[in-house]
């Protein structure tokens, strides 16, 4: 939980009107806004992004913003009353931050942020800002409806928007996999070069395909297929967004994955959500649970690690893979965030892994080894 700081000085600001921008959200931002919410609703906390370069200490970032999208009609918003409440919950003063505009819509509020700060000081400041976003401080945001969260630099974030709306889900490749649909028994023999690396029928899943790039079996020819399990928030976010929030940037060392779907999907790394009815949409149709898994695809030379479960499994995990082969550590040459969708990354993500059932996924057959 955040430290309760010092009572901030009472600084007066303009109403709401004042700030009010001319300029409408445009029919992409708008649509993007939407989507966004739609995480909110399911997830009940806002989608937080960052720009990259707040890690990258040879990057000068002469204004960094603090944007905010708000559920809430414009001219019914508590502009000072908010701006109090935020500053609380992200342990900043309100010296701190000085209001740009505000965008109909929702409330669309964009703010610089630690402007009277040196540029060093002001990367360390914000990375350190959205190190400290705990679970319990993204529910307060919540709680105030906010629905998104942007910190950066404004140049960042207009080509953020611009690639985000070049991402594309990719459904002439969309598959469901097993019998009845695509389906194949031992590893796949196509012809494609993988890497060397067997492909295994990732039977009960299905893959929302991702545009990366044109001529896709050119530029990844002997790119290997692995996973890598991740939080229902993330995976959410990137089908309703194309976004990557603040829970899924990958630090440290290594990236892990696997060529085993099954060992990717155990919910240490593959979070198990339960859905409300009301929340059942195009991508969780009959069904009660839900998991992500990402696809992947990795140039054997950047997996640094071949070796065994960390899982403490007393049985044979996939039958097509051994135990002593089923984890992965992909190098991300000391990068502090790697970004799944960079076509230049050591990884990139290929595809959205669903898996939707009627019963937990522990009672699932390809499950048992979760017990034992």
């Amino acid at each position: 939980m955040h430290q309760t700081q010092e009572p901030l000085v009472c600084v007066e600001i303009k109403s709401t009107d004042e700030y009010l921008s001319d300029q409408p959200l445009s029919s992409e931002e708008k649509k993007y806004y939407d989507e966004c919410k739609q995480y909110y609703y399911m997830t009940k906390r806002p989608l937080i992004s960052v720009s990259d370069e707040i890690f990258d200490r040879n990057v000068a970032i002469e204004s960094l913003i603090l944007k905010f999208g708000i559920d809430e009609d414009c001219h019914q918003f508590r502009l000072q009353t908010f701006l109090n409440n935020v500053c609380s919950i992200l342990n900043i003063t309100m010296h701190d931050i000085s209001i740009n505009n505000i965008q109909y819509g929702s409330t669309i509020l964009e703010t610089e942020i630690f402007g009277k700060l040196e540029s060093k000081d002001k990367a360390l400041k914000i990375r350190v800002m959205y190190e400290s976003l705990t679970d319990k401080m993204q529910e307060e945001l919540a709680k105030l409806n906010v629905f998104f969260v942007y910190m950066g630099s404004i140049e960042a974030f207009a080509k953020q928007q611009n690639y985000r709306s070049e991402i594309k889900l990719n459904p002439q490749f969309n598959r469901t996999y097993g019998p009845g649909h695509t389906y194949w028994i031992g590893a796949l023999n196509d012809g494609r070069d993988r890497g060397g690396k067997p492909y295994y029928c990732p039977v009960g899943w299905q893959r929302n395909s991702l545009y990366i790039t044109d001529k896709f079996r050119a530029r990844f020819k002997g790119w290997c297929i692995c996973y890598h399990g991740t939080k229902f928030n993330f995976g959410l976010a990137i089908l309703l967004s194309g976004l990557k929030p603040a829970d899924c940037t990958a630090h440290g060392e290594g990236i892990y994955a696997s060529p085993s779907i099954i060992y990717a999907c155990h919910p240490r790394y593959a979070e198990i959500k339960e859905i409300e009815p009301t929340h059942q949409n195009e991508y969780f149709k009959n069904g009660k649970y839900v998991q992500f898994v990402l696809e992947c695809r990795v140039h054997p030379s950047n997996i640094k690690v071949i070796g065994r479960e960390t899982l403490g499994a007393r049985t044979t995990i996939d039958s097509n893979v051994s135990n002593e082969e089923i984890a992965w550590v992909i190098e991300t040459n000391a990068k502090k965030i790697v970004d799944f969708n960079d076509v230049d990354a050591e990884m990139i993500c290929t595809g959205i892994m669903i898996r939707v059932t009627e019963q937990h996924p522990q009672s699932l057959p390809d499950s048992k080894w979760w017990s034992g």
